[in-house]
């Protein structure tokens, strides 16, 4: 009889969920990947037309908006074990945003419960 780790269960949030509650916790990481894209597309749009100096910048401009972004994901990683409440309390397998769903659902049925 094969047993499945809890690791491998899916988390209840939907995939837009967990990309909202990551942007809430870490909201520069959204925005440096937008800007990331946006140099890229603006460098292979002027190249395509024929400006070579102006894409030379969007992919520098590109560049450095995705160090930027790296280095927000480094800060992020390193700060947030300081940051994180309750941490000891989630029971040992079971992902953080797991456990966030829980406590709303455990809320959720303690306020209409009074």
């Amino acid at each position: 009889k094969k047993v499945r780790s809890q690791s491998f269960n899916r988390s209840p949030m939907s995939t837009t969920n967990k990309f909202i509650d990551k942007a809430r916790r870490d909201p520069l990481v959204p925005v440096g990947c937008a800007a990331t894209v946006a140099c890229l597309a603006g460098g292979i749009y002027s190249f395509s037309k024929g400006h070579a100096s102006l894409s030379q910048r969007m992919m520098r401009a590109r560049v450095v908006a995705q160090g930027a972004t790296v280095i927000v994901l480094l800060l992020g990683s390193y700060f947030a074990p300081k940051f994180v409440p309750n941490e000891e309390k989630r029971p040992h397998g079971m992902t953080p945003i797991e456990f966030k769903l829980t406590q709303q659902e455990e809320q959720s049925t303690s306020s209409s419960s009074k």
